[in-house]
């Protein structure tokens, strides 16, 4: 059985038998293979056989992929050749070789799954009551082959035939399907080469701007969120790994594609809840003025990154303002590019604030619609 085995001296032997699926070397848990050596990247590349050829991706390590002591993006070996992960050698065997075992733990380590059987995941159900429902064609970029493989399976099974997915491993590849097929929903890795994932979410934006996009990344930083969300991302979610983690990101992703944005023009409020679409605001961390009109007032409601930092509705302010909104029965709303308010006026998390204005629409629509008591003489 062709295999990789670890040769380095002062490491003990490795070996890891290959097939013609994408495995991930690296030293953070996760990767299909973890190589604890401080010289090999968290997520340092990934390998796959071709026939009786070994293919080799550098995944942007920060030192290198060397194939015949030169600096690799891709390349292909043969049996008997080596690469080289930082200071960490390599070899490529198509045929068994003696004395390769798992040992000396602490410096390299073969990741297998030893988690317990989860629940079977709830699937996108492929029919309603009206007919079948809607596919959506869905656009999966990520410079990891490996990780595309493993998130195509995992979401075509969760989707049930719902998701048409397509895959791509750079910008440009990513670029020509979108002119190609119409998508609409793209999940972009932010550390790609060449272009990375905030400039294409740019040009896509540009390009494409009725694409959904959400970004996808195993390397989350406050800083990057804010960059991702400000240029129009419509979700920022770390990369899964667990099973339960895959099925999470699944419906948050589900619940994006099923939504419709009304952004740039009106929508009535007896039809989208403004409730669902401040719910969709926050749980989707975007950046956003909901301005709400109707002959009984004109009103404001300011959400940053996914918080609900101030309300105004004519003289009111605050939570006063919110729930005065909220209560409308009708008029007209638009989603307009956030601009800081000139003071915070509602603090916590937006979930108890939607749910005391829920609860206050719920009791005046009752005392309105409750019949008058009828009393004898």
């Amino acid at each position: 059985m062709p295999r990789l085995v670890v040769i380095t001296k002062g490491l003990a032997p490795l070996s890891h038998e290959l097939s013609d699926t994408w495995v991930t070397i690296g030293r953070a848990y996760g990767n299909t293979v973890q190589i604890v050596e401080q010289s090999v990247s968290g997520r340092h590349c990934e390998v796959r056989l071709q026939g009786d050829e070994l293919v080799v991706r550098d995944l942007q390590s920060t030192n290198g992929t060397f194939v015949a002591g030169k600096k690799i993006s891709e390349g292909v070996l043969k049996s008997g050749q080596t690469f080289r992960l930082g200071e960490v050698e390599l070899c490529f065997e198509a045929a068994d070789l003696p004395g390769a075992s798992f040992v000396n733990k602490m410096q390299v380590r073969h990741i297998t799954s030893t988690a317990p059987p989860e629940d079977k995941p709830v699937k996108a159900s492929p029919n309603t009551a009206s007919g079948p429902a809607k596919k959506f064609h869905v656009l999966f970029v990520d410079d990891s082959m490996a990780f595309l493989d493993m998130f195509n399976e995992s979401c075509t099974a969760l989707s049930d035939g719902t998701w048409g997915i397509r895959l791509a491993a750079t910008a440009d590849k990513a670029l020509a399907i979108l002119r190609e097929e119409p998508i609409d929903l793209a999940v972009l890795d932010i550390t790609m080469p060449i272009v990375d994932g905030l400039q294409l979410l740019g040009i896509i934006k540009r390009r494409h701007p009725g694409v959904k996009i959400a970004v996808m990344t195993g390397f989350a930083t406050t800083d990057k969120r804010a960059a991702c969300l400000s240029s129009g991302a419509e979700l920022f979610i770390e990369k899964p790994l667990a099973a339960g983690d895959m099925k999470v990101v699944f419906n948050m992703l589900n619940e994006l594609l099923s939504w419709t944005r009304r952004e740039g023009f009106s929508g009535a409020l007896p039809q989208v809840s403004l409730l669902e679409l401040i719910q969709m605001e926050c749980t989707g961390c975007r950046s956003s003025i909901l301005e709400v009109r109707n002959p009984e007032t004109v009103g404001r409601i300011y959400i940053e990154v996914g918080a609900l930092i101030h309300a105004a509705a004519g003289a009111l302010v605050g939570e006063k303002a919110f729930h005065r909104l909220l209560s409308l029965k009708g008029g007209d709303f638009q989603l307009k590019p956030f601009q800081a308010p000139s003071q915070r006026t509602l603090h916590g998390r937006w979930e108890p604030l939607l749910m005391e204005a829920a609860r206050l629409f719920d009791e005046e629509t009752a005392l309105i619609t409750k019949p008058h008591e009828s009393h004898l003489p």
